[in-house]
């Protein structure tokens, strides 16, 4: 009977250590969705019964302050677990405290109310500041995103030869969907490309569907590279004038491929599947890794902080040459990678040079076109030599000249005459295309207020009629509405689109308005003195076209074009505010 009750008690004791010890609980390096800061970053969590313990890293200036709000919290659908304790890090300054080291980094311990076993993932956030990690990972695995079958088929191969850099004005769009985005996460997704005309990288805020998907249409003058920043990560792409791409992004591992604790595991782990233009070449950007600019290393300026001008450009020609080795070593990169990164890599070394003293050298490589900084390098070029490489002379009458526009909103005599001595009639040309989408949006801005008379060329005809109308207005919802001066239900109808104007105010939507030469000129002027919006008379060819090919068989008649510029809805006879703000809301989308 002793040795049964001695066995009993032996047991409880296991089962009570083993109870403890599941509830004991420790992820390194846990991953993550996504995040809209790099100023902390999760090192470890351990969970227990008592406490959530999260140790953290932050990065700053160094001799900064390291602050954290008493409001920080790990949160879940259902509650928020609260900050209790904090070392190294002060709460909300209310000890002294300890200051970021020179490496810029410093460490931390957090401690929060325990978490219940059946939670298997947390966000992050501090409220002060406004940091958020969305789904912090409580076990060692990837957060879950659903790839699609004909995806995870596709075999990784390696890109052959770049396209050889040639002046070819024309749109690239790019249609994308988001893998493991939740409408509850707010993504800040910002397009950029070196455009010419511009003296810094344009950009473009990004509007992302509810199911993940987004679409991007830019106007290239040569093929070559774009970046898609979502929150902090950054997903480097290769573009075509006149072409399409289809992009799918696995948003955990692009972004855990930026974080510096999960770099080394994510950096080379593919993060988004192409189909379109340039597909081979885009999937290896979004694997292997290598950076485009020495600078986008995110320990680059602690690095470089107290060097001299002499040895800070001794370390950047050895960071170019230890890189430019690794990648001329590596088998599993393309031939066209390797061109494309190396001639990247060679331009940002040297205008990373040239910003603090003078360029060390000229790019050697054919597609030189192709960097990022390629104008910014011209620039330094004929600063530092007094040479004018390339297209430089074109590039800068053509700056000129647009940034003119942009000032004074019109083309003067003394414009038009430097736009006639470009050499190139592609950058002419573009220069041209550019000034006339910038005048559509101040036309856009002024038919808010007041009407627009918008003239469409006699020679434009048949299909081509509806596109030189809308094309413009990319990016925004389109309503086209076909009415005559002496319609009565169309001018019956005028006050009523007025209230639909007045509730859409804040919406991108632009209202259009179409007639045929059966309006007087004289009236139709008069009568859309009190219409605002963009207006157009037409020919009677183009009038009895458009009319015929979309369906108007009479007026007052609606198009619904969305903005993407596809056709969403038509309707013959005014169909009601409240259907029209429901089409445009969606056309939106």
């Amino acid at each position: 009977m002793k040795g049964v009750w001695l066995f009993f008690v032996f047991s409880c004791m296991f089962l009570f250590l083993q109870a403890g010890t599941y509830r004991k609980r420790e992820v390194s390096r846990p991953c993550f969705i996504t995040t809209n800061t790099s100023k902390i970053e999760i090192k470890k969590i351990i969970l227990t019964d008592e406490q959530t313990q999260v140790d953290a890293v932050l990065y700053g200036e160094p001799g900064e302050a390291a602050v954290i709000s008493s409001k920080t919290c790990l949160r879940t659908t259902q509650q928020e677990f609260s900050l209790r304790e904090a070392e190294g890090v002060s709460i909300d300054g209310k000890t002294e405290p300890e200051l970021i080291s020179k490496s810029g980094k410093h460490h931390v311990t957090l401690s929060f109310a325990p978490i219940p076993a059946g939670v298997h993932a947390v966000d992050f956030v501090e409220k002060e500041e406004g940091w958020i990690i969305w789904g912090v990972q409580l076990s060692k695995a990837e957060p879950y995103v659903y790839i699609p079958s004909f995806l995870q088929t596709n075999h990784l191969e390696q890109s052959q030869d770049l396209p050889a850099p040639q002046l070819k004005a024309g749109k690239s769009i790019i249609n994308g969907y988001i893998l493991g985005y939740d409408p509850q996460i707010a993504l800040d997704v910002v397009f950029r490309h070196s455009d010419w005309l511009f003296y810094n990288d344009w950009g473009k805020t990004v509007k992302v569907r509810q199911d993940g998907s987004f679409h991007i249409e830019t106007d290239l003058l040569l093929a070559g590279g774009a970046k898609l920043q979502i929150n902090k990560a950054q997903l480097d792409l290769f573009l075509l004038p006149g072409k399409e791409m289809t992009v799918y992004i696995h948003l955990p591992r692009l972004s855990m491929s930026a974080s510096r604790l999960l770099k080394d595991e994510y950096g080379q782990k593919q993060k988004a599947w192409f189909d379109g233009a340039e597909s081979l070449l885009n999937t290896e950007l979004a694997t292997w890794g290598y950076p485009l600019a020495l600078n986008d290393d995110p320990d680059f300026s602690s690095k470089t902080l107290d060097l001299s001008d002499e040895e800070y450009n001794k370390q950047v020609q050895s960071e170019l040459e230890r890189l430019e080795s690794d990648l001329d070593h590596d088998q599993r990169a393309g031939k066209a990678y390797k061109e494309y990164v190396s001639a990247n890599m060679q331009i940002n070394a040297l205008v990373l040079q040239g910003a603090r003293t003078k360029m060390q050298g000229i790019v050697n490589s054919p597609y030189d076109k192709y960097g990022y900084d390629y104008v910014t390098y011209l620039q330094y070029r004929e600063r530092d030599t007094g040479e004018t490489l390339g297209l430089w002379e074109d590039i800068k009458k053509a700056r000129n000249i647009y940034q003119n526009v942009v000032k004074e909103e019109r083309l003067k005599s003394a414009d038009k005459k430097m736009l006639a001595s470009i050499e190139h009639p592609e950058i002419s040309a573009y220069v041209r295309e550019k000034i006339k989408t910038m005048q559509a949006v101040a036309e856009r801005a002024k038919a808010s207020e007041k009407y627009v008379i918008a003239e469409l060329d006699t020679l434009v005809s048949g299909a081509d009629i509806l596109p030189a109308i809308i094309s413009q207005h990319r990016g925004n919802a389109v309503l086209v509405d076909f009415w005559a001066t002496w319609c009565g239900p169309c001018r019956k109808s005028m006050p009523a689109v007025n209230v639909l104007k007045q509730r859409m105010t804040s919406k991108d939507v632009v209202y259009v308005y179409v007639t045929g030469p059966s309006s007087p000129k004289e009236v139709w002027k008069t009568a859309i003195a009190e219409i605002n919006g963009i207006h157009y008379r037409l020919t009677q060819k183009q009038w009895e076209y458009l009319c015929n090919s979309y369906g108007i068989t009479g007026i007052p008649g609606y198009l619904v074009i969305s903005y993407d510029g596809k056709l969403q809805d038509r309707y013959v006879g005014f169909p009601g505010v409240d259907i029209l703000q429901r089409d445009l809301l969606r056309a939106m989308e």
